[in-house]
């Protein structure tokens, strides 16, 4: 291997980290460039088997085993950094974290794989490649005071002259809007974005912020003003509009809802949904927003149609909970019921007698919410109650954030109330004030008609 092939795969490599960590669409194609260029060097192995971890869909198996497969003899030969590069790659610390973490992750230990992320992180508190992954892992798992802390750790270590501080200060907006720290999370995350105006994370975390605190004219305009700066983002971007159209549910615009789902949202046309057209993070975006505009009394036509065949082709995929139970709400709004039951009995056989993050995820939070809401399609409103009822405060175990998960909530509301029990629905109404969203009786979604 020529030194200028080493010397490429590392720029390709550089490039790709800066992508993944700024959610742009480049990413991939970057890092397996780099591999291309030099199919020795590590780095790009670990950095490509842990963005597929990090997407949480069963259908990268195959890939990140075979990359787990070369990793090892590549580790063996692994320099600190290549000869000849100008670039200061993340060395060899670095790469033992990522590969023993990433092990554990793929066992579905994420307790653990992010317990070895967080100890690099005490020693290399600047690397954001690792605040990356780690604030994912912990996303993903409902450890919103974790994310913060480990935010709240590295932040002496950081200059706001420093390379890529805007996307530290997006992370821990995050990590403190999750937590509950919503002064703190906007403050961080508008610094973010006057950083730099297409900082994805931190436009993110502002718009959960607003949400939160009921904002939706500022959500709205915050969103908007910025909108133009997304065009080379991920799915991101496609979840920003679904941010939008949270907003926009609580001031009643439902046919500019019904318009971005399939313009922005989920558009078929475009080059993201060709390129992934069955991406956990477009399914959600779109199904939990049909859901919430039905409980809001809107007639959604056939939209569900649109992801009818894809979802019921992930009825084996579970690679993440929370995914799955939006699968599963197409799977009922579809009238797939025989792929819903296949659904349930694969997510049980999958996850019997199994130990870890990822099993927990399931067994405690992500089965019995496929129940309610497979329930809630046959107005089954005792079992709802029954099943989500019971699981309510465990729900963060599957990850996602409190924006995410509300739509569950609304759920559980309108079948409280649907039966009638009053005093039920005000007890889940105090649980969203616990959660963190202002004035919850006073929102549309919860508001007595």
């Amino acid at each position: 291997m020529s030194e200028y092939a080493k010397t490429e795969s590392d720029n390709y490599c550089t490039a790709g980290i800066s992508s993944f960590i700024r959610w742009r669409a480049d990413a991939s194609d970057l890092i397996d460039s780099a591999i291309a260029a030099d199919e020795s060097a590590v780095l790009p192995k670990l950095v490509k088997a842990w963005m597929l971890t990090s997407g949480r869909d069963a259908s990268f198996a195959r890939t990140v085993s075979e990359l787990m497969r070369e990793i090892p003899q590549c580790l063996e030969a692994s320099d600190t950094v290549s000869a000849g590069s100008e670039q200061s790659l993340p060395g060899a610390d670095c790469q033992s974290a990522l590969w023993s973490s990433l092990q554990y992750a793929q066992a579905g230990s994420g307790v653990e794989a992010a317990t070895e992320l967080d100890e690099f992180l005490v020693q290399c508190p600047t690397n954001l490649l690792v605040h990356q992954l780690l604030q994912e892992e912990l996303f993903w798992m409902g450890r919103a005071d974790w994310m913060r802390d480990v935010t709240d750790r590295a932040a002496p270590f950081w200059s706001n002259t420093d390379d890529g501080y805007g996307n530290f200060l997006s992370l821990r907006a995050f990590a403190h809007e999750e937590s509950g720290c919503l002064d703190k999370a906007e403050h961080y995350g508008r610094m973010a974005v006057e950083i730099d105006d297409e900082d994805i994370w931190g436009t993110h975390a502002v718009a959960h912020v607003l949400i939160m605190k009921g904002e939706m004219s500022r959500g709205i305009d915050w969103l908007e003003s910025l909108s133009a700066n997304w065009g080379h983002a991920n799915q991101m971007r496609h979840h920003l509009w679904w941010h939008v159209c949270l907003f926009l549910l609580e001031r009643g615009q439902f046919d500019r809802i019904l318009e971005l789902l399939t313009t922005e949202i989920r558009n078929p046309d475009s080059a993201l949904v060709k390129a992934s057209p069955a991406a956990a993070i477009d399914i959600e975006n779109f199904a939990s927003l049909l859901l919430r505009l039905e409980l809001y009394g809107v007639d959604v036509g056939d939209r569900w149609a649109d992801l009818a065949t894809v979802c019921a082709g992930r009825v084996n995929n579970h690679g993440n909970a929370f995914a799955n139970v939006h699968d599963m709400m197409v799977l009922a709004a579809t009238g797939q019921f025989e792929k819903a039951g296949q659904l349930l009995c694969s997510m049980r056989d999958t996850y019997r007698d199994k130990a870890g993050s990822v099993a927990l995820a399931y067994t405690a939070a992500g089965i019995p919410a496929c129940e309610a809401v497979l329930a809630h399609r046959r107005c089954d409103y005792k079992q709802v109650l029954r099943s989500l009822g019971s699981v309510r405060h465990d729900l963060p175990l599957m990850g996602a954030s409190h924006a995410q998960r509300d739509v569950l909530y609304h759920m559980l509301v309108h079948a409280a109330t649907e039966s009638g029990r009053d005093t039920l629905r005000t007890i889940y109404l105090q649980d969203i004030s616990r959660i963190g969203f202002c004035d919850v009786p006073e929102r549309s979604a919860y508001r007595r008609q």
